[in-house]
């Protein structure tokens, strides 16, 4: 198996930086496990690899997609897939925080049948025409299990749901409990720092994207990108967008750091307990890059 492990953890714990240590020492690539970094030009606000960084390590499944299109888990299986078949012999490490897309990855997919355009457009017109509250309490009645940790933003994963309980008359969440075709279980580290430090950590790269040009980057893809692109439900855009005066904005970013923040410790939720995993704790382990090297070749 070309991957050689998975190096996953909450926002802003510190993987990009230790990712780089390893693929360097590992002579590997990195491919990005992250549902928000796929889009292309969407860079500053999703916190994607920067271009030293991506020349430094080759890395795949970022900053490649039209912001217009929809991505599934399936979707990155896919395309991993065919990455690895095509480059056998190299080395790869997984690194991100969508836990979805790597359980999806190690243990397969559910076997849902193809759901009919109809059915997913008509949700979607539901959307824009209702918002999307309704469609997240219907989702809520339907499902509650598949939906406890989805936030009535995300139009995307609440419409999934219920198109295929319309369809299939069947729970999602009782699909995603059949599933076939997976990579196999791999060795997962799992990042962790104290909630006081990571929670400071996600405060100062929120300030460090704004002082980076998030805003001018904002305003300029709404010059080019459709509003109702998926691309747009990543944390912060549309908020910042109609954000009229410097109060308005520094609200916005007040609120993006409490969503963060809440998003962070709900990830660091999935990871303890939804995967088999090795935790590191960056706050006490002296040298994490040796610490996880030993244990990669010396499992």
């Amino acid at each position: 198996m070309p991957i050689l492990f998975a190096l996953v953890g909450a926002t802003g714990v510190g993987k990009s930086r230790l990712s780089l240590e390893l693929a360097e020492r590992f002579n590997a690539e990195i491919i990005g496990v992250d549902s928000r970094q796929i889009y292309k030009d969407f860079a500053i606000g999703t916190a994607q690899p920067s271009l030293e960084d991506m020349a430094r390590v080759k890395h795949h499944m970022v900053d490649f997609l039209d912001p217009c299109k929809v991505f599934s888990a399936g979707d990155f299986c896919t395309n991993v897939k065919k990455l690895l078949s095509a480059n056998p012999n190299q080395n790869y490490i997984l690194v991100g925080g969508t836990g979805l897309y790597l359980q999806s990855l190690m243990l397969g997919l559910p076997q849902i049948p193809k759901i009919e355009e109809s059915v997913r457009k008509s949700f979607e017109d539901d959307a824009i025409k209702f918002g999307s509250k309704s469609l997240y309490e219907k989702a809520k009645q339907v499902d509650p299990e598949a939906m406890e940790k989805v936030e009535e933003n995300n139009v995307q994963r609440i419409i999934r749901i219920l198109e295929v309980f319309q369809l299939t008359g069947r729970k999602l969440s009782e699909w995603q409990k059949e599933r076939e075709g997976g990579v196999g279980v791999l060795p997962v580290f799992w990042l962790n720092r104290s909630r006081e430090n990571l929670y400071a950590r996600i405060d100062a790269r929120v300030d460090q994207m704004m002082a980076d040009g998030w805003l001018d980057e904002i305003h300029e893809l709404a010059k080019k990108v459709p509003l109702e692109a998926p691309a747009w439900q990543s944390l912060g855009y549309k908020e910042l967008l109609c954000a009229k005066d410097g109060n308005q904005v520094r609200s916005v970013l007040e609120e993006v750091k409490r969503k963060t923040r809440n998003y962070a410790k709900r990830q660091l939720t999935w990871f303890r307990w939804q995967v088999k995993s090795t935790e590191v704790d960056l706050d006490t382990c002296a040298n994490p890059l040796e610490c996880i090297h030993n244990r990669v070749v010396t499992p």
